[in-house]
């Protein structure tokens, strides 16, 4: 079985190769915050609060539980043979889930993200295949089309916080390779829809300049290692790049108002 949440939630039959479809966003959001952390006993109280707020049912530990015992005849269906070990367990304070790495689309798509970056410095080809089929994983937003309480809000964060990692070192890869313009637009829709996550700029520039991406091994953020002279060095580049580029820019439109200007 494999519990999907990089889209909309449903659970899926590997060996049967179907797919189960929740009953409704209440059975999706559940099913999301028992996996932010699954294999730990969720207490009745938060998952309360996750699927209704500060406003709950009159009779809310018996509707959770209607909830509770309608999930786990989904996960059944998509798992027959656990069903006298069901994952979805209920205890004294709350409820778990028990789901391992490999039992969900986010936790491969984890997995073979690290796996990928692990090789994107020797091996950048083989990085770049790898995060394409990891990317392929997702099928829209986390939990698309449920409303998010803060645990899921959470989760979701979270991930897509992994997927710009890994779009990043996708591309630095890809320009490593000499894939520029398969990535051209992907590039554009990225620095479209994440404005503040320079990178994206940077490698995008570099795209359009049609140069190899530098090699980089961790994500780009502010940190203790910001004021190495390697980072400087790479900063500097791309400043002169950026320079060389408005320069290039400048002369063209110089030449295109002076075409325009030239009297017949």
């Amino acid at each position: 079985m494999l519990i999907r949440i990089l889209g909309v939630p449903e659970v899926h039959d590997e060996r049967q190769r179907r797919r189960v479809r929740l009953a409704g966003p209440m059975q999706g959001a559940l099913l999301g915050a028992l996996l932010a952390r699954p294999g730990v006993v969720v207490p009745t109280g938060r998952l309360t609060r996750e699927l209704w707020g500060e406003r709950p049912p009159a009779k809310a530990a018996n509707a959770l539980q209607a909830h509770v015992s309608r999930l786990r005849g989904r996960l059944a269906l998509a798992e027959p043979e656990r069903a006298n070990a069901p994952r979805l367990v209920r205890h004294s304070t709350g409820y778990e889930l028990a789901a391992g790495e490999r039992d969900t689309d986010a936790g491969r798509f984890r997995l073979a993200v690290a796996a990928a970056r692990g090789l994107a410095e020797q091996e950048p080809q083989a990085a770049y295949e790898a995060l394409r089929q990891a990317l392929a994983l997702w099928r829209g937003e986390v939990l698309e089309g449920i409303a998010r309480g803060p645990i899921c809000a959470g989760l979701a964060a979270g991930y897509e916080r992994i997927r710009q990692d890994a779009l990043e070192t996708l591309f630095d890869t890809a320009l490593r390779t000499g894939r520029h313009e398969d990535v051209l637009g992907e590039l554009r829709a990225a620095v479209a829809a994440h404005p503040g996550r320079s990178r994206f700029q940077e490698q995008l520039a570099l795209a359009l300049r049609g140069r190899p991406a530098p090699v980089v091994v961790r994500a780009r953020r502010p940190g203790p290692d910001s004021g190495r002279p390697d980072e400087i060095e790479r900063l500097h580049g791309i400043i002169r790049l950026l320079a060389s580029e408005q320069r290039s820019l400048r002369t063209r439109l110089e030449r295109l108002t002076a075409l325009v200007s030239c009297p017949e």
